[in-house]
């Protein structure tokens, strides 16, 4: 079996994936990357813990504003189980501040439909704490 080459794969490669491409959004996640990890800083310097909440939910949440992904998942039986991608992870970090913890944040990926536009995104991260 032959190895892949850098040749083959720039040759094969999609015009989305290019270095060219990828040279105009390095700085962006480079930025994003050094934002994180201050914000990350300060959280723990303050005795925050950070947490990962589910993000398949099995409501789509009371907001009626917000309209939640809706996705299907397959038991090992074959039975589609509807799921919901939420929409915001308050509900989940509420329920850990109920159960006792007292400072938490998590960046959450979060899900949102009808909601297109320059300000307005179908899939973003949050800050939750």
């Amino acid at each position: 079996m032959r190895e892949t080459s850098d040749a083959d794969v720039a040759e094969s490669s999609s015009p989305w994936w290019t270095p060219a491409r990828h040279a105009d959004i390095k700085p962006f996640l480079a930025a994003r990357g050094a934002i994180t990890r201050s914000i990350r800083g300060w959280f723990d310097e303050q005795g925050f813990t950070e947490v990962e909440t589910g993000i398949l939910q099995v409501s789509p949440g009371n907001e009626t504003h917000l309209h939640a992904p809706r996705t299907e998942l397959i038991r090992g039986d074959g039975r589609r189980m509807t799921r919901y991608l939420r929409t915001s992870p308050e509900f989940a970090c509420k329920k850990l501040l109920a159960a006792g913890e007292a400072k938490i944040f998590e960046f959450a990926r979060v899900f949102r439909d009808r909601e297109r536009g320059d300000l307005h995104l179908p899939e973003f991260t949050m800050l939750e704490w």
